[in-house]
Parts: structure tokens; sequence; C-alpha cells
């Protein structure tokens, strides 16, 4: 990431334009799924909370509502608050001493941050690991890839898309033997990821192009980086694919923004 990058930022940043949010509750938009097997009701809560906030189910800026989610959810209040706290230290919730919680809004540093981490771990993870994978580590990826195949041709949903996106690149920090790091990251980096949902949602980004670009990744770890290949240059537009449409995401739902005049 050079200094154009930066300039880029910040001059859309300062060209969002404030309006105030409308609230609706929680449960308006809220999406329920199973628990999964073994899964106990702090991390059901936890699952189902964070899914639909990065799926923008639960927009920034929507009330968190423990009581309500606790009966939604038919379990104790204390799982939920369990919840909420551990998402308040992920940066994904807001809570206001006598005021109560909401989903934070997207914070511009702190979702530059996460765009400054990933490129500089991921190029580094993939230049000391490039042509030295294991057999076991490229069948992982070789599998989500087909299964990333498998989401953009049949039109399967963004979300479903991000997941397999998100766990392709977990499964890069792993076979690096850095699985520590991409909790880390993953907790710096959910702002970031944030404004990929959006983008990928209302701009109806070409999943098949993101797919293309993981494939081009899996190359360089079996084969090694070519010489002649421009890495940082090429990760930092992969992962960079928001820049184009951030200034109308800014002006279109600035109510999803901190207040950055």
């Amino acid at each position: 990431m050079n200094g154009s990058d930066v300039d880029f930022f910040t001059k859309v940043t300062y060209n969002a334009i404030k309006i105030r949010h409308k609230e609706r509750p929680m449960s308006t938009n809220l999406v329920l799924f199973p628990r999964l097997e073994q899964e106990n009701h702090k991390e059901y809560a936890y699952r189902l909370l964070r899914d639909n906030i990065m799926a923008l189910n639960l927009p920034p800026g929507t009330p968190i509502n423990e009581g309500e989610l606790s009966e939604l959810l038919n379990i104790s209040r204390t799982p939920v608050h369990e919840a909420v706290m551990k998402l308040k230290d992920e940066l994904l919730i807001d809570v206001f001493p006598q005021r109560g919680s909401q989903v934070s809004k997207i914070d511009i540093k702190t979702f530059q941050e996460g765009y400054f981490l990933r490129y500089t771990v991921e190029t580094s993870i993939i230049m000391e690991i490039a042509g030295h994978v294991s057999q076991d580590g490229m069948e992982q990826m070789q599998e989500n890839l087909e299964l990333q195949r498998q989401s953009a041709e049949d039109g399967g949903s963004v979300d479903e898309f991000l997941k397999l996106d998100n766990a392709f690149h977990q499964i890069l920090y792993y076979i690096a033997e850095k699985p520590h790091i991409w909790y880390a990251v993953r907790g710096v980096n959910s702002h970031y990821d944030r404004v990929r949902y959006v983008d990928a949602i209302i701009n109806s980004s070409d999943l098949k192009s993101f797919y293309q670009e993981h494939k081009k990744i899996y190359y360089y770890l079996l084969m090694g980086v070519p010489p002649e290949a421009e890495l940082k240059q090429f990760y930092a537009a992969h992962l960079g694919s928001f820049q184009k449409n951030f200034q109308y995401i800014l002006e279109t739902y600035p109510e999803y923004f901190k207040q950055v005049l």
C-alpha cells in the first residue's frame, strides 16, 4: 500500500454526506439459524449476532436489545450479554453505560487499519510459504476454491461467497502455521470486512473475478511467486476492490459511518 492509497481514503472520506440514521427494532431484519452441534448458548448467540452484523442484516447503528434477543433465542440473558461483550472487543458493538448498545458504525481509521494489516501480513505470508505448501494444505485450498466456483457460477448469495472468501484467507494463515495471527487480524478487520459486504451487496460485485484472483493466489502457493510477478500490486488491488465504489457507498449510506467531517 502506498501514498496514493492514503490519498484515496482521505479524498473520499471528506466527501461523505451526513444524514440521520433511522433506527429500527433489532428483530426486524435479524436472520435466525439453527445452533451447531455442541455449540453452547454463548457461542450460538455470538455467531448469530456476528453473522447478522457482518451480512448487514443488522446495519451499523442498529440498537442491540439483550432482553429481546434472549427471548428470540429462548436462552438466558447471561450468554447473550457475554456474546455482546465479545463483539464489543471486536469493535462490532458499542456499549454505552445507562444507554444500551448498538451495532458500531464503521470507523474509517479502523477500516484503514484492517486493510493495511491484511495487506502487510498476507503478502509476507505468501512470500514466505509460496512453493513450500504441503499437499494437505493445497487440498484444503482446492476444496475451498471448488465451493467458491460453485457459489459464483450458480448465483449463490453474497454472504455465502464472502464466508468462503474469508475461509480461503484463513486457510492461508493456518498452512503458514500462524493461526493466532489470523484471529488477531480478524478482530481488527471487522470494519474492513463490513465495507466489503456493503460494496458486494449494493454494487453487485463480480464474484467470479474474486474467485479467479483466489486461483492466482493458489498457483503462487503451489509453484512459487515468479520473479516478474508484482505480488504487492496484485494484492493491493485484490484487497482494495471496493475502492472504485467507495465514495458512492459513503454518499449513499452515510448513516453506516461515524461522522468524518
